[in-house]
């Protein structure tokens, strides 16, 4: 399995100046990519969203190295950055205000995680449980669990996601609770 990296960069605004509630893709002609020089990430944003829960705030996703370029950069740079996106793809005809905010993940910068997500590549078939073997307890010398591990890469069956991440810290406090009752 490897580690992957998507990223967020969330913009707030004082009011929603938009008038979409899925996401708007974003296509970039071969001249405008050229156009980018060192700022050619900024192309690698595939596209927008509005996150749940906040009305005038917008997502702009990245992933890879572009996600990995981001995390490297001033914050002043990545918001003027995202404004020159968001004006070039959506202001042609809406005067768009400057973010009252902003806030982006750093997964891959955080030296705890180094990633946001795991995925199979090709020698993972080699390896059909490494998830599970992933997810095993370290044990003491009497055989009782000491060391408990849980996140999307220890599920089998939907590691990359926050509900694959969700269902091992559960089943992990149930192996506690199983302990725990037996003391």
């Amino acid at each position: 399995m490897s580690m992957g990296v998507i990223g967020k960069i969330i913009l707030s605004f004082p009011t929603s100046w938009w008038n979409f509630t899925d996401i708007v893709s974003l296509f970039w002609t071969k001249s405008d990519r050229n156009g980018l020089g060192d700022d050619i990430w900024m192309a690698s944003i595939p596209g927008i969203t509005e996150p749940k829960g906040c009305r005038n705030c917008m997502t702009l996703w990245t992933a890879g190295d572009a996600t990995r370029m981001v995390e490297t950069l001033p914050e002043d740079v990545v918001k003027a950055k995202s404004m020159d996106i968001l004006r070039r793809f959506m202001g042609r005809n809406t005067n768009i205000p400057e973010p009252t905010a902003m806030l982006r993940s750093s997964w891959y910068k955080n030296p705890f995680t180094r990633g946001s997500y795991t995925y199979d590549n090709i020698l993972t078939p080699q390896y059909p449980n490494a998830r599970e073997d992933l997810g095993k307890p370290l044990l003491d010398s009497a055989g009782n669990p000491r060391v408990l591990f849980a996140g999307e890469a220890t599920n089998p069956q939907h590691y990359s996601t926050v509900h694959g991440a969700s269902e091992t810290g559960y089943r992990e406090a149930m192996r506690l609770l199983n302990i725990s009752s037996k003391i």
